[in-house]
């Protein structure tokens, strides 16, 4: 592994490990909390966004807690969820509106860790719920006393993850690009590939796996 592939791994990985523990331990504050409600939720939740908003060079724009249906009570729902430095509350009114919570329960994200029990990352994507800019979600399922019971989630703007991988990149090579497992790039050395486009990696390019669920080009046409 070049010096550059391991400082790509190296951040994606920060990244994971971050929402893993933030999982971990909303999961077990979750199995000894009683009866959950989302006065406790928020109280429990926010310190955590509160760190990530404010971490020198961090790279996370907006950060939350997204409840299944019927942990707070039956047929309902509840989202916890703050964005920007300033801590702006997303939507909540949804919480007294099941029409509006569906947004987000149906929305990839929120589907696919609750159907499948395991982290998953969305995007990148124009994401018109929250942040208004080209997103990556990362999102890890919770669970109380074995039971899904929601996910945690945290958005990384694509300009943000440029800002933190093009150097190293071009370092890889001048047309290298990291990208998602349906192969739109996420970040590229090449000046005409933007994020969300489709590439394919050139002949006798490289291929590095970073993370769980993207890779490294060290070429693309």
């Amino acid at each position: 592994m070049t010096a550059g592939v391991g400082e790509l791994a190296a951040l994606i990985a920060g990244l994971e490990e971050k929402l893993g523990q933030w999982a971990e331990s909303t999961s077990e504050w979750l199995g000894t909390a009683g009866k959950a409600t989302g006065t406790a939720i928020d109280k429990f939740i926010r310190p955590t966004v509160l760190g990530f908003m404010h971490e020198a060079g961090g790279l996370v724009a907006g950060a939350g807690f997204v409840a299944a249906a019927g942990l707070l009570g039956e047929d309902r729902s509840y989202i916890a969820w703050w964005q920007g430095g300033d801590m702006e509350r997303v939507d909540a009114l949804a919480n007294f509106s099941p029409q509006s919570m569906s947004r987000y329960t149906k929305a990839e994200w929120f589907k696919v860790p609750m159907a499948t029990g395991q982290p998953h990352v969305t995007g990148p994507y124009i994401d018109l719920l929250c942040t208004d800019e080209y997103v990556l979600t990362f999102t890890h399922p919770i669970f109380r006393d074995g039971t899904l019971a929601g996910v945690v989630g945290m958005d990384v703007t694509a300009q943000s993850l440029e800002r933190a991988a093009l150097a190293t990149l071009r370092g890889i090579g001048p047309r290298a690009a990291l990208v998602n497992a349906g192969g739109r790039s996420i970040v590229s050395a090449a000046p005409d590939v933007d994020a969300g486009d489709i590439v394919r990696p050139a002949d006798g390019a490289l291929r590095h796996a970073v993370g769980r669920q993207f890779t490294i080009y060290s070429a693309t046409t």
